[in-house]
């Protein structure tokens, strides 16, 4: 009996350097049913003409052409036209392990969920490669959640990211649920909606998932007016707490404080950023809910008093922070001491 199609969205922009490692990675799975899903979002340069010859050579691959309008509309592109059972998401200067959607179609069926979410691993452009989650290799046991425990787990942002690329999803989470064209952080806006709508939600935290976190990808650009998006978000995903999962909300503002946290030193210096900049750290000088506060990680919390105590030391403090952090030498030494909430 075969198993299940899997569609899998790949949306394809100007990564002609990477998209052939991400499509074989894909094409390499172990687990054959899939449905490859190119989106060629408009890119200028020979992605398209990729895409086509990729298709050519594996019939399960199909090609969207389409204007550009970004990643999330190039994700709903591909959303709009998978015939998947299941629907799964690669970017494409990423790459997968062999096995990762077997793995995690066999936990979904095994645990009867409609979300299976796996570990990540950053790769850095000089080689480095980490553990999204701290705690891995650690601690290696598969958990399930109902779909607000999965929603706390969210604001802790370690075994279930806000990302929808280290998931597999039962294709009905989607039938209502699409993208916000233009916008950053898309996966940041959609992901509460998700877990929400799922019955259970599966979690193993071997990591199955290639993160390339290279100096152009939109995560690590400098820091401009349009990042500020995410701390918008973040104030939309307090209300959706509120609403749908109040016995959680103070989480969410916990995650907000620092998201605004962050946002305040990577601005930090940067002119067009001024005003933005200032209006969080108005926002963060304000009483904040002793609540909220109290479900911070212990490096938030130190975090929140250095910044109360003086805003330009904190930010020079955390500058020095994040260049230690990302020397291969004592990295590994900074992760165990703040890998702890």
């Amino acid at each position: 009996m075969n198993k299940p199609l899997i569609s899998v969205i790949v949306p394809v922009y100007k990564v002609e350097k990477y998209l052939e490692r991400c499509v074989k990675s894909i094409c390499a799975q172990t687990y054959q049913n899939l449905e490859i899903v190119l989106v060629d979002d408009g890119s200028p340069d020979q992605c398209g003409e990729m895409c086509d010859m990729f298709a050519k050579q594996d019939s399960r691959i199909r090609v969207v052409h389409k204007e550009n309008g970004g990643l999330s509309d190039a994700r709903n592109a591909g959303l709009d036209v998978m015939t998947g059972d299941y629907v799964g998401f690669v970017d494409s200067d990423d790459w997968i392990e062999p096995d990762m959607y077997d793995t995690l179609y066999n936990l979904l069926i095994a645990n009867n969920a409609d979300i299976a979410a796996g570990g990540i691993f950053l790769d850095y452009a000089d080689q480095r490669t980490l553990f999204f989650n701290p705690q891995y290799p650690q601690f290696k046991d598969i958990e399930t959640f109902s779909s607000k425990e999965a929603l706390r787990e969210l604001t802790y942002h370690i075994k279930i990211s806000n990302s929808v690329c280290d998931k597999l999803f039962s294709r009905y989470i989607f039938q209502n649920i699409r993208m916000t064209k233009g916008r950053i952080n898309e996966d940041f806006e959609i992901m509460p909606s998700c877990l929400l709508k799922a019955h259970k939600i599966v979690y193993t935290p071997i990591p199955y998932y290639h993160y390339y976190m290279s100096e152009g990808s939109i995560t690590r650009a400098v820091c401009s007016p349009s990042r500020f998006t995410e701390s918008d978000l973040s104030r939309e995903r307090i209300k959706f707490y509120k609403k749908n999962c109040p016995e959680y909300y103070y989480d969410a503002i916990a995650n907000h404080i620092e998201i605004c946290l962050q946002l305040v030193v990577s601005s930090s210096g940067i002119s067009s950023c001024k005003n933005q900049r200032k209006a969080l750290i108005y926002e963060l000088k304000q009483s904040l809910p002793n609540e909220a506060v109290q479900r911070l990680s212990k490096k938030n919390k130190m975090k929140l008093n250095l910044f109360n105590f003086n805003v330009w030391v904190y930010c020079r403090i955390m500058k020095i922070y994040f260049s230690i952090y990302r020397s291969s030498v004592v990295l590994f030494i900074v992760n165990k001491l703040f890998s702890n909430r």
